[in-house]
């Protein structure tokens, strides 16, 4: 079979390829003082040649070392990532636990100041405008124990009382109502007045003018509807208007945010009024006293 010039040519290249390194090799193991003319040009030319490789191969060594040492950061970084992902998770878990810790512990010293029988409920559903502004609350608490009319209170203030009761539950009409008349009194001076929903947002109550109001003062429940307990934050005075004759109107905004309250609670009754009636007059007892 005949051999094709081609198969010559790709035979010799291998062998000079093969070669190439065994002759490098070869001189470079021989001592340099004893090389010949033949071993002294192959090192002359061999060098750069062996430089070079050295240089690709260090270099070649180094790339791939540092990919290597990318791809593990790489994973480590991910890693961390979700580490840091779940304890975030779990810090907001915790943030929300801890809400409503601080809101069960006002509910309970609510309670335990209040003298008036309650019964806790939740919020379970809000109308809203198309604007998102909240406009009533409603509540998991039917006809066997809500009325219309009764208060209802939140552990930062009132809420309004019961407008409309259903079967499990009611719906709850807030203090910004229009519809909403409550006996209020600013809580440093005691001056008394009846507070009405103004909008949304606000609420309105017309004081005399001897009572010195500032913004910012509290307006809290006089009691005097035996309605609202005494005492109960409503919101805090945000303007003061002038009116004519002997009254100022306060501009108050609600204590509490209606959006965000969940817990309340419904009074189920008001507290009892104090025993004015004079004990009776009867013989007092003399203690002991000799016979006669």
């Amino acid at each position: 079979m005949a051999v094709s010039l081609r198969s010559i040519q790709n035979a010799t290249i291998v062998v000079v390829l093969l070669a190439i390194p065994v002759v490098l090799l070869r001189n470079t193991a021989e001592n340099p003082h004893e090389l010949s003319a033949f071993d002294r040009s192959v090192r002359r030319i061999g060098a750069p040649l062996e430089a070079a490789v050295s240089y690709s191969t260090s270099t070649m060594g180094s790339f791939f070392e540092r990919w290597l040492m990318q791809a593990r950061l790489q994973d480590s970084n991910e890693q961390l990532a979700a580490e840091n992902r779940e304890l975030a998770q779990r810090l907001r878990e915790l943030a929300e636990l801890a809400e409503e810790n601080t809101q069960l512990r006002r509910a309970l010293q609510m309670r335990d100041r209040t003298p008036a029988d309650m019964i806790p409920a939740e919020r379970i559903g809000v109308d809203q405008s198309p604007f998102f502004r909240v406009l009533n609350i409603r509540i998991d608490r039917g006809s066997r124990f809500a009325k219309p009319g009764m208060a209802v209170l939140s552990p930062d203030g009132v809420v309004g009382r019961v407008d409309k009761v259903f079967d499990d539950y009611s719906d709850v009409m807030l203090v910004t109502d229009a519809r909403s008349k409550i006996a209020v009194e600013v809580a440093r001076s005691r001056a008394q007045g009846i507070l009405h929903g103004d909008s949304e947002y606000g609420c309105i109550v017309d004081v005399p003018k001897d009572y010195e109001v500032e913004a910012g003062e509290l307006i809290q429940t006089s009691g005097v509807d035996e309605l609202f307990p005494k005492g109960h934050p409503i919101g805090r005075v945000v303007d003061v208007e002038q009116l004519v004759g002997d009254q100022q109107r306060l501009h108050v905004k609600p204590e509490i945010r209606f959006d965000r309250v969940d817990v309340m609670w419904v009074v189920l009754a008001g507290a009892p009024r104090p025993d004015t009636a004079e004990p009776p007059q009867g013989p007092q007892a003399m203690g002991l006293q000799p016979v006669r």
